[in-house]
């Protein structure tokens, strides 16, 4: 089941120190990640406050791609 995009930047919001935001593309990536799932790109912004107000941004305008995610269902 697919998770809707305000639940998804609430729960980055509420512990944004787990993720981190690709430079190349924007995207929203576990900070465990060494490259980005989306782009393969390697360069990241870890700063929280920064990871909050992308997580925010990114839930308020809601899915415009599919993922993999979205293949597998």
């Amino acid at each position: 089941m697919r998770r809707d995009c305000k639940e998804m930047a609430t729960t980055v919001a509420n512990d944004p120190g787990s993720y981190k935001i690709c430079q190349v593309c924007g995207a929203i990536v576990d900070k465990a990640a060494d490259t980005c799932p989306d782009c393969s790109g390697y360069r990241f912004d870890e700063d929280t406050d920064n990871v909050v107000g992308r997580a925010l941004l990114l839930g308020a305008r809601g899915s415009s791609a599919i993922s993999h995610l979205d293949i597998m269902e």
